[in-house]
């Protein structure tokens, strides 16, 4: 079986790096990108990625403009925004072109147990079935 492959979008180093670490702990291939650009970028090369991990706020792309230029590349894989940067408005917008989950910086563990679900179930699967669909319907 293949390793699980992930692509984490960030301009934080640190959160990169941290993320990447365990990310490749248990196991998963891991790509970085330091913006959506880049992250776009890395997409079309690696047409084999099975999960996106994207911050909101970064320079160059940002991640609702990122996950547009994925989904207007027919790119159908499940994105998970970790952020800390909350936005309802930008929170719906990423809904809008199929955002997987919204996770707040620094919540690792449920950035690995939204890869595990997205991953098994793909992208079909709803925001509201996702593992921070509770936290979010609290707002």
């Amino acid at each position: 079986m293949s390793k699980v492959k992930v692509l984490i979008v960030d301009d934080e180093p640190s959160i990169v790096e941290i993320a990447k670490a365990l990310l490749q702990d248990i196991g998963y291939e891991v790509f970085t990108a330091e913006n959506g650009e880049d992250g776009l970028n890395c997409l079309k090369e690696h047409v084999d990625i099975d999960c996106v991990i994207s911050d909101i706020n970064m320079p160059v792309m940002d991640g609702i403009d990122f996950i547009k230029g994925a989904r207007d590349h027919s790119i159908e894989i499940p994105f998970i925004f970790f952020t800390g940067h909350g936005d309802h408005e930008l929170l719906k917008e990423g809904v809008k072109y199929g955002a997987f989950d919204f996770i707040n910086k620094p919540d690792f563990t449920s950035v690995i147990d939204s890869i595990a679900v997205g991953v098994s179930n793909g992208f079909g699967l709803s925001i509201n079935e996702s593992p921070s669909a509770l936290s979010l319907s609290k707002d």
